[in-house]
């Protein structure tokens, strides 16, 4: 089972956050790809992935901005000093929606904000919102698990394998599992977190690494509930 930073309980309490934290953008004039892009690499966001339970439910979505307007380099002025515009429309549901959905797939994912954001930037979020705000969350978790998946450059199996020297024929030869079927891992053709527990572990033992190390994080998004949809 993947670790998780913090209990699923408080999930709904950091989902909310999140797309208020987007709405209150709105509300008070901000860009809400700017406020994400400040999120990302804040403390807020560092605290969450570290299942600080203040961060988690002690402050709300607007408390969240406060926070990170206070440590930004801009030094924008703080929301009390701010006109309020509102922010109950299409655009700040579309983002509240969107905020929430990338809270999900961060504990879901066990990624960084900051490395989810290279792959899912807040305007591909909206571009995702069309489609999926009504489905299940459970939709949302698949495609954008698989787009991460996409992106990446190079599988774990072939990271380590070239951090070892090793050519694919001699982790082959050393491991005794075919090349073909390190090629296909490597090329994610083949699912590796699919792969028969023997063969992780000849490849896992072979590269002085542990299975969990050649596991593909993303994929393990993709669990037996998903299966259903």
């Amino acid at each position: 089972m993947e670790f998780k930073a913090y209990d699923i309980t408080y999930l709904e309490d950091v989902s909310d956050n999140l797309g208020s934290m987007l709405e209150y953008a709105i509300g008070f004039g901000y860009s809400p790809t700017l406020v994400w892009e400040m999120f990302v690499s804040s403390k807020v966001a560092t605290e969450i992935e570290r299942g600080n339970p203040k961060y988690l439910s002690g402050y709300s979505g607007r408390e969240y901005l406060d926070i990170m307007l206070d440590e930004s380099p801009i030094r924008r002025k703080k929301l009390s000093n701010r006109l309020w515009t509102g922010y109950y429309d299409i655009e700040s549901n579309m983002y509240y929606w969107v905020g929430s959905a990338l809270a999900t797939f961060q504990y879901e994912s066990g990624m960084s904000f900051y490395d989810i954001n290279k792959y899912l930037p807040l305007e591909v979020m909206v571009e995702l919102y069309q489609p999926l705000h009504e489905a299940d969350i459970r939709k949302f978790i698949e495609i954008a698990s698989q787009r991460v998946q996409a992106e990446k450059k190079d599988t774990n199996l072939k990271i380590i394998r070239r951090a070892t020297g090793m050519t694919q024929q001699e982790l082959s030869k050393q491991s005794q599992v075919d090349l073909r079927s390190i090629q296909m891992y490597e090329q994610r053709r083949n699912d590796i977190n699919k792969a028969q527990a023997a063969t992780l572990y000849k490849l896992a033992k072979t590269l002085g690494s542990t299975i969990e190390d050649l596991m593909e994080k993303t994929d393990c998004l993709l669990t037996d509930e998903l299966s259903s949809i």
